[in-house]
């Protein structure tokens, strides 16, 4: 039995991901992309109150990783790039059918690499040929 239904052995069952995310009893406006709401949720586990990873025995091996290399990444494209959108529409964030809630249209952005940052690889460049 789980939560009061019968569940023959064998089957497998998987978790609405989207439902949970999008419960009103839990967010207030919970169709509406605000990151910030995530910004005081303290968890009994590392802060990760809504387990992205997974837990337990099934838990995301690669948890750890994510976890450090999530903030190199973007710090990296923050730092070394400019980014635009590529028209002055505004964004649509509307959510597509999937199990990792694609967005239904493909981000667009315009990035052209920093001033600094082709100086400072001009000059490394220009080191290598020169030695």
């Amino acid at each position: 039995m789980v939560g009061g239904f019968r569940v023959p052995r064998g089957t497998m069952l998987f978790v609405n991901a989207w439902a949970i995310q999008n419960d009103p009893s839990v967010w207030v406006d919970p169709t509406s992309f605000k990151p910030e709401r995530l910004a005081r949720v303290v968890g009994p586990r590392d802060g990760l109150k809504w387990m992205p990873f997974g837990s337990g025995r099934r838990g995301c091996p690669g948890e750890g990783l994510a976890m450090k290399m999530i903030g190199l990444v973007l710090g990296s494209l923050v730092q070394c790039f400019e980014w635009e959108r590529p028209s002055k529409e505004l964004i649509d964030m509307t959510e597509g059918v999937g199990v990792t809630m694609p967005k239904a249209q493909p981000l667009k952005a315009k990035c052209r690499p920093r001033s600094s940052i082709m100086k400072l690889l001009s000059d490394q460049i220009e080191s290598i040929v020169v030695a």
